[in-house]
C-alpha cells in the first residue's frame, strides 16, 4: 500500500519548457545585475564561499558572473548555482514575471492525495526556496499547503540510490510504501535501486524508457 509520494517537478508535474526555455534564461540574463547589486549580503557571500570550495580556488566578482553562467549554460545540477537561481527567481515570481503552470492532471491527483491524507514530497535539483517558491506562485495559485516535504540537492544527487534511501529515513516510510515518479531514467534506477515503486512520467520532450512502467498522465495513477 503506498503511503507516501516523491515527485519530480519539470518534466513531470510541469513542462520541461518552462524551466529551460524560460526560468533557466530569466536567470541567466539576471545574474549579473543581481550579483553585482547583493554582492555583500551574507547569504550571497555564503554562495560564494561553497562555490569557491567546489572550485578550490577564490572569487572575484567577475569571475563568479563567468562562472555562474557557464554552469547555467551546462545545466550544472551545483547547490550553490541553484541557491542563487532561486533568490532570483524570488524577484520574478513576486514581481509577478514568472508563474508555474502545472499540468492540470497532476495538480489534481495531488489534491486527491492531499483530501485521502497520503503524503506527497517534492525532489528536485532546484533549491528548497526556489521550489517554493515555484509552488506559491501556480497557474493555480499558492498551493505550497498540499505537500508535506521539499527535498533538493542536500540530501544527495538524484542519481545516487543512497539519496531516496536519506529520504525515506527522513519521512519515516518502507522503500515498499512510496511511490517516486520522475521523467529521468537515471533517477528511477537509483530511486529502484532503494526498493521504491517507480513510474516515467513520459511528457512532451521526455524519452520513453522501456526500462521502466509509463504514465502519459497522473490519472493513470490507481492510488
Amino acid at each position: 500500500m503506498v503511503k507516501g509520494v516523491i515527485l519530480d517537478i519539470e518534466g513531470t508535474i510541469a513542462p520541461l519548457s518552462f524551466v529551460k526555455e524560460v526560468m533557466f534564461p530569466y536567470s541567466k540574463e539576471r545574474l549579473e545585475k543581481f550579483l553585482r547589486e547583493n554582492w555583500e549580503k551574507p547569504e550571497i557571500k555564503r554562495i560564494i564561499e561553497e562555490t569557491e570550495s567546489i572550485l578550490g580556488k577564490k572569487l572575484s566578482l567577475e569571475e563568479a558572473i563567468e562562472t555562474f553562467k557557464k554552469w547555467i549554460d551546462e545545466d550544472k545540477k551545483i547547490t550553490p548555482l541553484k541557491e542563487l537561481q532561486g533568490y532570483i527567481w524570488e524577484e520574478g515570481f513576486k514581481k509577478g514575471e514568472l508563474v508555474a503552470p502545472l499540468y492540470r492532471d497532476a495538480y489534481e491527483k495531488i489534491k486527491k492525495w492531499k483530501e485521502k491524507g497520503i503524503p506527497v514530497y517534492i525532489y528536485s535539483s532546484g533549491s528548497v526556496k526556489a521550489q517554493k517558491l515555484f509552488f506559491s506562485h501556480t497557474n493555480y495559485g499558492n498551493i505550497l499547503d498540499m505537500f508535506s516535504g521539499f527535498f533538493d540537492t542536500r540530501i544527495g544527487s538524484k542519481k545516487e540510490s543512497q539519496s531516496y534511501r536519506r529520504i525515506l529515513k527522513d519521512i519515516n516510510l518502507k522503500p515498499e510504501e512510496v511511490m517516486f515518479i520522475s521523467d529521468n531514467p537515471e533517477e528511477l534506477k537509483a530511486a529502484e535501486e532503494a526498493g521504491i515503486k517507480v513510474f516515467q512520467a513520459v511528457r512532451e520532450g521526455v524519452e520513453p524508457s522501456s526500462e521502466f512502467e509509463q504514465i502519459r498522465s497522473f490519472e493513470e495513477l490507481k492510488i
